[in-house]
C-alpha cells in the first residue's frame, strides 16, 4: 500500500459544523475511549481561530461538537499571547494524559502553547513553552534518556528549519539542536515544518513533515516523512526524497490557501496501518491511508 486518499474526501467541511465558521481544517488526531478524536482548527467569523472536537467510531464519519473545546478566551493567564487565535494542534498521549501543543497568535507573533487533558472535556492550560516566533511543535510520546523531547520551528517568520529540544518537566526547554533544514532546489526548498507527533517504530522515530516551494506568485505545500534515531532523536537517519502527498484534487487546490495538503496528526492502528488526517487548501479536513512499512520504505539514508 502506498498512499490512498479516501474516496469520499473531504470528510469534514464548514457545513458540517453546527455553528457558524468560515472553515474547519488542520486537526490533531488521537484515539481516546475507543473513539477517533480530531481536535480541529476552526476559523470563526471574526477571522480568529479556536479549536473544536470531532468524534468518530470508525475513523471516517465524524460528528463535530456543538461548541469550541478551546478558545483564546479560555487562556486567561496568557490571553495576551493568543488573542488573535489558537491554531494547528498536535496531540501526544503519555500515560493517561494527552498533551496538546499548538500555536498562539497575537501582536507578539506566533509562539507555542501547551495544554493537557485526560478526557477532552476539561483542559489544563500551561501557557507558552517557547518565546516568539515559534510554531509547528509536537512532543514525543515518551521520555528519552530521562527527558521529554519536542520538535518545532523557531524564528518561524524568517527561519525554515526543524529544531529539537529537551525538557525535564515539559515546561522548561533547552539543549536546542537543528534537526534538519530544507533541501535546496527540491520540492521543500522554501521551508519545512513538523506535521505530526513522532511515532516509535523498529527503525526509529517516524514523523510527518511539510515542505513548501514557491512557483511565481503561488506556492505548494506537500508532505514528506523523516526518520530519527531512537536513542538520539536529534540524529536524522532518513527522509523521503520526494513528497508522499501533494495537492492534486480540487478540494486540495482551491480554497482559502491554494495548493495545500497540510497535516497535524495521524493515527497508527495496531496492525501498522496509518490514517493521516490533513487539510485541503486550508479549508476542509481530509483522510489518507497508508502503512508504517511503506513510510519507512521511502526514507532514504542521510
Amino acid at each position: 500500500m502506498n498512499i490512498k486518499k479516501y474516496s469520499k474526501n473531504p470528510i469534514l467541511t464548514k457545513e458540517m459544523v453546527p455553528f457558524n465558521v468560515n472553515s474547519i481544517f488542520n486537526p490533531g488526531a488521537v484515539k481516546y475511549d475507543d473513539k477517533y478524536i480530531l481536535l480541529c482548527r476552526i476559523e470563526m467569523p471574526n477571522g480568529r481561530s479556536s479549536l473544536v472536537l470531532a468524534e468518530s467510531n470508525n475513523g471516517f464519519d465524524f460528528k463535530v461538537h456543538e461548541k469550541p473545546a478551546l478558545s483564546p478566551e479560555d487562556h486567561k493567564d496568557c490571553y495576551e499571547y493568543v488573542n488573535w487565535g489558537i491554531e494547528d494542534p498536535r496531540i501526544t498521549q503519555i500515560g493517561d494524559k494527552y498533551f496538546i501543543a499548538y500555536t498562539g497568535y497575537s501582536k507578539h507573533m506566533p509562539l507555542v502553547i501547551l495544554s493537557e487533558t485526560k478526557d477532552f472535556r476539561s483542559f489544563k492550560i500551561h501557557g507558552p513553552i517557547t518565546e516568539p516566533c515559534n510554531k509547528d511543535a509536537a512532543v514525543f510520546p515518551e521520555k528519552i534518556s530521562g527527558n521529554y523531547w519536542k520538535v518545532d520551528r523557531p524564528a518561524a517568520e524568517v527561519k525554515r528549519e526543524i529544531w529539537i529540544s529537551s525538557s525535564p518537566d515539559m515546561i522548561h526547554w533547552g539543549n536546542y539542536k537543528c534537526l534538519t533544514a530544507p533541501l535546496l532546489g527540491t520540492w521543500e526548498a522554501d521551508k519545512i515544518g513538523n506535521s505530526s507527533t513522532p511515532v516509535k517504530t523498529k527503525d526509529g522515530w517516524l514523523m510527518l513533515y511539510h515542505g513548501v516551494r514557491g512557483f511565481g506568485i503561488t506556492s505548494s505545500y506537500r508532505l514528506g516523512v523523516l526518520l530519527m534515531d531512537l536513542e538520539k532523536p536529534w540524529v536524522l537517519k532518513g527522509r523521503s526524497m520526494e513528497p508522499i502527498m501533494s495537492p492534486e484534487n480540487d478540494y486540495e487546490r482551491i480554497g482559502d490557501v491554494m495548493n495545500v495538503v497540510f497535516s497535524n496528526g495521524w493515527i497508527v492502528e495496531d496492525d501498522g496501518s496509518v490514517k493521516i488526517y490533513y487539510s485541503g487548501a486550508d479549508t476542509n479536513i481530509c483522510l489518507a491511508e497508508t502503512t508504517i512499512d511503506y513510510l519507512l520504505s521511502v526514507c532514504r539514508p542521510v
